[in-house]
């Protein structure tokens, strides 16, 4: 490489960082609204606890008052049933009586109805407020990703140079790193967390609610059933998107055919499995790629292709593996398709699953007609020694 082109990288690399660093500055501030987004939902959880003490002060002041609205109207009964041994100044005490605590007790029904009413508006902004970070995280997540790749670009001419390789992969998987931390904490925070959070106020309404009404009480301990299951639910998905424990437990060809029968469960499709043996240089991270690729492919079958055939086969070689996916859909057209996926940021599964690939040094090759439906085949290495030789 002459002196003039060392000069010509230098000053693309120069636009480059500027173009960056405005791009890196537009995130920090689309970081600070999530940060003031995240603040304004933690001062609604707070309001929140807050009308919920209410609204548990205001259900115990209500069966207070509704025992003494029974005790003054038994007492008003008594008093004008026997009104002729009670003077008149002893009757209009007792009804004064009664009709006071009866106007505090309409007043204490409407407070906690209102309160009731608050509760509902708060818990509708949470909502609001975590789909609100959540739009804003995926914009600091295109962002991020576009900085990424120019910081690639910057990288590919420094490799030129013949610096940056170890660096350019080191960028890509911190942030791929970093990515998947920000998606599991997001996954906890804004599932099971706040649903165990709504558990425990739940059930502390509950226990109010049936001692004054058995029947509501039951109503309400009906929804906390519901709402733990599906907290449960959700950790078991966080868990298992992980790493499924089967792939531990029995092995690669029996999780994708296990997840395959999850995916087409109660469709009349037919699956042809030819799953070569796994052998022992297959590394688990190829393993779980392997299956992460199957997993998408197939739930895109089930989407879109109207299919009545499927079949997935492996073959391993030396120091490759290939895992081959096709069915007798509709079909698509594969260029247009990426195209639109690319440019309207949609179906971020397929655009990750060719991500994954590359990151793997595999290749991937998709085919697909009207007349013969889709075919994906994916080509990967054993392990990270195949990576790193080549």
């Amino acid at each position: 490489m002459n002196a003039a082109e060392k000069i010509d990288i230098l000053s693309v690399n120069k636009i480059f960082d500027n173009v960056i660093e405005s791009i890196d500055h537009s995130r920090d501030r689309i970081l600070d609204l999530v940060s003031d987004a995240r603040k304004e939902h933690e001062l609604l959880k707070e309001q929140l606890e807050k009308v919920q003490g209410k609204i548990d002060n205001a259900i115990t002041k209500v069966d207070d008052l509704e025992k003494k609205d029974r005790i003054a109207r038994n007492s008003l009964a008594v008093v004008s049933k026997n009104f002729r041994s009670n003077s008149e100044t002893e009757i209009k005490k007792a009804y004064d009586k009664a009709t006071e605590i009866r106007i505090e007790l309409k007043i204490a029904q409407k407070e906690e109805e209102n309160l009731r009413d608050e509760r509902n508006r708060i818990e509708i902004a949470i909502k609001n407020a975590i789909k609100n970070i959540q739009n804003a995280e995926q914009v600091v997540h295109q962002v991020s990703v576009a900085a990424s790749y120019l910081k690639g670009e910057i990288l590919d001419a420094l490799e030129e140079a013949g610096f940056g390789m170890n660096m350019m992969m080191g960028v890509r998987i911190l942030e791929a790193q970093e990515n998947e931390r920000r998606r599991i904490s997001r996954d906890i925070h804004d599932g099971p967390a706040q649903r165990v959070a709504n558990i425990v106020m739940k059930a502390d309404l509950c226990e109010k609610i049936a001692r004054k009404d058995l029947d509501a009480g039951l109503k309400e301990l009906s929804t906390l059933k519901e709402a733990s299951r599906i907290a449960l639910k959700e950790v078991r998905d966080i868990i298992y998107n992980l790493r499924p424990m089967s792939l531990d437990d029995l092995g690669l060809n029996k999780t994708i055919e296990m997840n395959t029968s999850s995916v087409f469960e109660g469709s009349e499709i037919h699956i042809d499995y030819k799953l070569a043996k796994v052998p022992d240089a297959l590394e688990e991270i190829i393993q779980l790629a392997v299956f992460r690729i199957s997993q998408e492919i197939l739930n895109n079958i089930k989407k879109h292709s109207n299919a009545n055939h499927v079949y997935i086969k492996t073959e391993y070689g030396t120091k490759y593996m290939r895992i081959t996916i096709g069915d007798d859909g509709k079909g698509f057209d594969v260029e247009e398709t990426l195209i639109r996926v690319k440019r309207e940021k949609k179906n971020y599964g397929l655009l990750g699953m060719i991500e994954r690939v590359e990151q793997l040094k595999g290749e991937i090759l998709i085919e697909s007609s009207e007349l013969t439906g889709s075919v994906f085949s994916i080509k990967l290495p054993l392990n990270r020694e195949v990576i790193l030789s080549e």
